[in-house]
């Protein structure tokens, strides 16, 4: 967290329809109001005034949404609400006028992105607000959710900017170009972008090690790095094979199935995952037979 002056009142200009809007988005949830009730004043449908103050930051619209929860002094309380400032931090003069301080739109900001599930559409007509202007300008290449305010010399700008780590931005100035909104937001977001470098992309297939692993007297090729269970065989003298030892009253040879999988295992790792390939059991068992048909019956 940085801050200057976050303590200072400032004319807020349109940036007070952020908790504004919030206010009511969260009264629809409960409901206390519906989303299609028609806002007093104004005889605009809720929901539509949403949009026209959120995007169009239509003024008349807003400020019937304001009265419409009573005297200036109502709303300027319920507001409060979203805000961590105690009574003595707080400047008499926000009772007053459209006067905000950043430290409370970073309050606001906060409640917003913390508990953004339930203002889903507030955020994404703070997304479509007023583009290639103000924060968006600085940064054009993450999406940004604002609420920007012009009023008499003061250009502000607050919102959530969706950068590698997204981080939430309020700008309050006054009698200065829009400059200054633009490049504090092109400066925190490079910071931010220093901050969280993205990862170097990694090869992580890897080569598989051959081991040679004898299972009942059969050299065999394995890619399994665990060990394999050695049976003491007997050789015939002049035979590079081994020999199996056959049941005579089974029709299968007798204790082949527990190594016979253990020798066409195949592990592969291919992007960090793994594969596992298994020969099928009746072919080996085939051709080990017709190879056995050809050892010495006496050896055997």
């Amino acid at each position: 967290t940085y801050t200057f002056n976050d303590e200072k009142f400032m004319v807020a200009g349109s940036t007070y329809k952020l908790p504004l809007n919030m206010y009511y988005y969260e009264m629809e949830r409960e409901g206390l109001i519906e989303p299609d009730a028609i806002v007093s004043r104004i005889g605009v449908p809720l929901n539509e005034a949403h949009y026209k103050s959120l995007v169009l930051s239509d003024n008349d619209v807003s400020i019937g949404m304001l009265y419409n929860l009573g005297e200036f002094d109502d709303y300027k309380i319920a507001m409060r609400k979203y805000f961590t400032m105690e009574d003595s931090e707080i400047d008499s003069m926000y009772y007053v006028d459209n006067y905000y301080c950043t430290r409370m739109m970073m309050d606001a900001l906060s409640y917003l992105y913390e508990y953004r599930a339930d203002f889903e559409e507030m955020i994404n007509y703070m997304k479509e607000a007023q583009p290639g202007q103000y924060f968006k300008s600085g940064v054009t290449e993450y999406e940004v959710a604002h609420k920007y305010g012009m009023f008499e010399g003061a250009l502000n700008d607050v919102g959530i900017i969706y950068a590698p780590q997204p981080f939430l931005l309020a700008v309050y100035t006054q009698d200065v170009d829009e400059w200054v909104l633009v490049e504090t937001a092109a400066l925190f977001t490079a910071y931010n972008e220093w901050q969280n470098p993205p990862e170097p992309e990694k090869n992580n297939t890897q080569e598989l090690e051959v081991q040679y692993v004898t299972v009942d007297g059969i050299q065999t090729e394995t890619g399994l790095e665990e060990e394999t269970e050695e049976t003491p065989e007997k050789k015939p003298a002049k035979e590079p094979e081994a020999t199996v030892v056959q049941n005579e009253a089974a029709e299968e040879p007798a204790a082949f199935e527990w190594w016979m999988v253990a020798v066409a295992l195949g592990v592969f790792l291919l992007g960090g995952g793994i594969v596992l390939q298994v020969a099928n059991p009746n072919r080996l068992r085939k051709r080990l037979a017709e190879e056995t048909d050809a050892w010495d019956e006496e050896e055997t």
